[in-house]
């Protein structure tokens, strides 16, 4: 269950320099992940990424809630998964697909116009990429853990009856104060459930086992 340009690719093929963006190739129709699970020495964040590089076999929506911090920019977002139709992100007005054939698009909910690939900038403003509720998330947590100043913190949780893993990093902020970064992911679903950090708040609102056709479209 997961983008299909992607999920051939360890993250240790990412493109260089790009924290937030996904720089997955491949032909195969999944969520942008690596095949195989980055290995970290704390095991309550390996436990979140274990989940996140996870396959499902379910049809699902997630709606999520999403603030911007810099520039308190609010955005509701959804991740379907259908295995005929694909992989379907959308940010606001902007929709990312992601097709089982290996092709992607991006298209404006509001005119319905869709062009070929997968045109990031288009959420750039929010601090956002079609990648945010997994390969992107799992990015984030593993420069997180590079710069820890103890282990994560385990915990566990469920949102609309869906269990949850979650993580809480403790990182030094630019105050110097310790702060906790957090990551959640549904261990059915094998993406994001919610994360907290110091530019991102993103929460899941609703989980439903469906997707429709119309949400793989512009």
């Amino acid at each position: 269950m997961k983008f299909p340009p992607a999920s051939r690719l360890t993250l240790s093929m990412l493109c260089a320099g790009v924290l937030l963006q996904g720089c997955f190739t491949g032909a195969r129709p999944t969520l942008l992940s690596p095949t195989t699970s980055p290995t970290v020495e704390d095991q309550s964040v390996q436990a979140v990424i274990d989940v996140l590089v996870s396959e499902t076999t379910l049809t699902f929506t997630v709606g999520y809630r999403v603030l911007t911090k810099f520039g308190n920019l609010s955005s509701d977002a959804a991740f379907a998964h259908h295995p005929d139709f694909g992989n379907s992100i959308s940010i606001g007005d902007v929709r990312f697909i992601y097709a089982p054939d290996g092709t992607s698009s991006t298209c404006s909910t509001t005119t319905g116009e869709c062009k070929p690939g997968i045109d990031e900038s288009r959420v750039s403003d929010r601090q956002l990429v079609s990648t945010i509720f997994q390969s992107s998330a799992i990015e984030r947590i593993l420069q997180d853990t590079r710069v820890a100043v103890g282990m994560g913190t385990s915990t566990t949780s469920s949102i609309s009856d869906q269990p949850t893993t979650c993580t809480a990093i403790p990182v030094v902020d630019s105050n110097a104060a310790t702060q906790k970064k957090t990551y959640c992911a549904f261990d059915n679903l094998g993406v994001l459930a919610s994360l907290e950090t110091a530019d991102l708040s993103i929460s899941a609102i609703s989980v439903t086992l469906d997707a429709q056709a119309d949400q793989f479209a512009g």
